[in-house]
């Protein structure tokens, strides 16, 4: 029984292409278990320039308060989850919505509170409501946050809630799905990436920008146990597959 975690953007919804809802539901006839993690970024910015609320980055990483939680939550629950549940639904797939509070499905801790307010990364998965959800041929469709054990709920890149949920379910495999066909050197999509290559390449500077935190996400999956994680941008191509 093959586990296959996908994480793909927040603008998805109006991307997704026919070729990616037929693979989905090929992977379903081959009785593979199918977990889908969504962003959400762009949805999110416009909602916070809508109502005034300062986008502020930090590393990368967008400095998150309490309003911002609560915008935060208004884009991926309110707008992004139910135009990507249509669009599935739209194309045939059988999918659910979930959130961190479903049966406490995500807990998570801040990462560095003073500097990034309410961003955190993911501790603990509740894995028993997934596998009830596989059972009933559903696929997960799930927002990229975490709620900590008081209660506080927390900002998470969605590439590293993806890995999480990949680390925890002990997926086979990982899509980490961006706007780009893989990673990319001197205009050639690597095939493969070890974590041994990636340091070689990195200190050439050959590997820049936001590619760097994407290609980390996928190194902490392999080291975790994920078979193949792949960066590309569609399931139906296999990109840059990561391992140790």
């Amino acid at each position: 029984m093959k586990k296959i975690v996908i994480k793909i953007g927040g603008n998805a919804a109006t991307q997704l292409t026919p070729a990616f809802f037929d693979t989905i539901k090929f992977w379903q006839k081959q009785h593979y278990k199918i977990v889908i993690v969504h962003g959400g970024g762009d949805t999110i910015s416009a909602l916070m320039s809508q109502l005034n609320e300062p986008v502020q980055k930090i590393n990368g990483i967008r400095f998150t308060t309490q309003n911002g939680i609560n915008i935060t939550k208004m884009a991926l629950l309110g707008q992004v989850q139910p135009a990507l549940l249509e669009a599935c639904r739209v194309n045939g797939l059988s999918v659910i919505g979930l959130n961190a509070a479903s049966d406490q499905l995500l807990t998570g801790h801040t990462i560095d509170q003073d500097t990034f307010g309410y961003v955190g990364n993911i501790h603990q998965v509740n894995t028993k409501l997934i596998h009830n959800l596989w059972e009933k041929n559903l696929i997960p469709i799930i927002a990229p946050m975490a709620i900590t054990n008081s209660g506080q709920w927390l900002n998470v890149n969605a590439d590293h809630a993806a890995t999480a949920l990949a680390k925890y379910l002990k997926a086979d495999e990982l899509y980490l799905l961006t706007d780009v066909s893989g990673v990319k050197i001197k205009g050639n999509v690597l095939q493969n990436l070890t974590s041994k290559t990636m340091e070689e390449l990195q200190k050439k500077q050959m590997i820049t920008g936001g590619m760097i935190p994407k290609v980390n996400s996928a190194l902490f999956a392999a080291r975790h146990g994920v078979r193949a994680v792949h960066i590309t941008n569609t399931v139906t191509h296999p990109g840059t597959i990561v391992t140790i």
